[in-house]
């Protein structure tokens, strides 16, 4: 069942809408400022209902630039060098948002952009809009969807579709902030237990960009193919976690096709979230960067306080042939899935 609500409006009185799904005992909340991603909801081990989402109670704080807290990330997730690429011979300049390089859209992405919702059955709504030519600095008018679908067994899937007019460079993500202690106790992660799909890592420079260079995680602080407590990780004296304050990485993807790629679990609430995409990669992000701040219910966020798994193709693909190819031409689709269930361990 998918009810609406009003979720504030932005400073040129643009009315916010508030999608909310509902499927057994789940629900999954969105808003079409940024198709963002502002609840999910589960009953944890003593039957509690639990947000398992870092957010804010209406659109106000979301049209700020804090953390990109559940939206849609767009044109280009992540960083891309100097705000730089070449495509078809033909070079392109983006708007430089984080030191010198450009970082998840630019200046206003599409985490910042209004998007057109329609319900698309039972437990579906799906936000659409058309990114134009030249935005931000992009070639070729993209028209793009994202689908959420919330199941009864708690997985809620994100399904995204892109097409083109012109060759472009794509990569979209979501990027929530996942605590599962709830966001009525958004204390650090430190406690959650983490697990992923990858044997490797892309390595960074110190302006977290990745320079091309992928280093193995086996036996490392990075290790997390079995589950590994994530405050050790980020407590580590790994260089790569005391270079980003925590975790701020592309971890490289075992496999291949839609496949399970992680866990998250919380002993506390006995909540477990499985993973899955047909993504190469997937941004693993500890809130390293959350400064104090008010979010749910009066609630204070501090710094670790949620992990994002962002699932995406490289970053700063745009710059080294070795990694998975981030263009888009002209009649071919973008398609990806990602989905993440709850559950009770």
């Amino acid at each position: 069942m998918v009810t609406t609500k009003n979720f504030g409006a932005l400073n040129d009185k643009t009315a916010v809408t508030l999608y909310c799904i509902k499927s057994g005992k789940y629900s999954a909340n969105i808003m079409d400022f940024g198709a963002t991603l502002v609840n999910f909801i589960c009953p944890d081990k003593n039957g509690h209902d639990t947000d398992v989402l870092l957010g804010f109670d209406d659109v106000t704080p979301y049209t700020g630039s804090i953390g990109y807290m559940g939206a849609v990330i767009g044109r280009f997730g992540n960083r891309i060098e100097a705000g730089k690429f070449t495509l078809n011979g033909k070079n392109y300049e983006l708007f430089v948002n984080n030191g010198p390089n450009h970082l998840h859209g630019g200046k206003v992405g599409f985490s910042h952009r209004m998007w057109k919702a329609e319900i698309t059955g039972g437990s579906a709504v799906t936000f659409s809009r058309l990114s134009p030519d030249g935005e931000e600095g992009y070639p070729g008018n993209l028209k793009v969807s994202v689908t959420y679908t919330l199941c009864e067994d708690g997985t809620l899937s994100l399904d995204y579709l892109a097409v083109t007019d012109e060759d472009t460079v794509i990569n979209l993500t979501n990027h929530a902030y996942f605590n599962l202690h709830g966001a009525d106790d958004p204390t650090p992660v430190y406690d959650h237990y983490l697990q992923i799909g990858a044997s490797a890592f892309c390595d960074t420079d110190d302006h977290c960009l990745a320079n091309g260079n992928i280093l193995a995680a086996r036996g490392t602080a990075f290790d997390f193919r079995t589950p590994r407590n994530l405050g050790d990780s980020i407590k580590s004296d790994f260089a790569p976690a005391k270079s980003t304050g925590g975790i701020d990485h592309n971890f490289v993807l075992d496999g291949s096709g839609y496949r399970q790629f992680a866990t998250l679990y919380c002993e506390k609430t006995g909540i477990l979230m499985t993973c899955y995409t047909d993504q190469p990669g997937v941004q693993i992000y500890t809130g390293n960067c959350i400064d104090p701040m008010v979010g749910k219910n009066g609630k204070t966020y501090c710094r670790h306080g949620a992990v994002c798994l962002e699932t995406q193709g490289f970053p700063n693909s745009t710059s080294f042939s070795h990694f998975p190819s981030p263009v888009l031409k002209k009649g071919d689709v973008y398609h990806h899935v990602t989905a993440y269930r709850l559950s009770v361990k």
